[in-house]
């Protein structure tokens, strides 16, 4: 699986705590840590040593500068919903663009065709309205 372009997005929709991750540790200590502990609280100790899950999930140099960061705390790691929408959202309008089927990208996606149809309705009215501020 590529990472999620999720640093890509308005910074209003990141959370916070992912940010903070991101900013000391990397983007991708920050994914790693969303994809397999997304809304989880985590025991970070104060004391890396190689052996530790985190430190086998991460890489020991990043798992190093997590525990500089947060050592001795147990921090909740955000579940970035919104952001994760956002994206699966901008999935959808490309490949709306490019003329996929409503139903598979419904079954990609694990929504119904009817939330698809209304977050393609979206660029449909946006288009509408460019039209008339002319």
């Amino acid at each position: 699986m590529s990472p999620l372009p999720l640093f890509d997005l308005p910074p209003e929709l990141i959370p916070g705590r992912l940010s903070e991750i991101a900013g000391y540790c990397g983007q991708q200590t920050a994914l790693v840590l969303l994809l397999h502990y997304p809304g989880v609280h985590v025991a970070i100790p104060k004391n890396p040593v190689p052996t530790h899950k985190l430190a086998e999930l991460l890489g020991f140099a990043a798992f190093v500068q997590l525990c500089a960061l947060y050592g001795n705390e147990v921090i909740q790691i955000p579940r970035a919903a919104v952001a994760i929408r956002a994206l699966r959202n901008q999935k959808i309008l490309k490949d709306f663009s490019q003329g996929v089927y409503q139903a598979t990208m419904a079954l990609e996606h694990g929504i119904t065709e009817r939330q698809v149809n209304t977050i393609c309705n979206t660029v449909r009215i946006d288009r509408q309205l460019d039209i008339f501020a002319l």
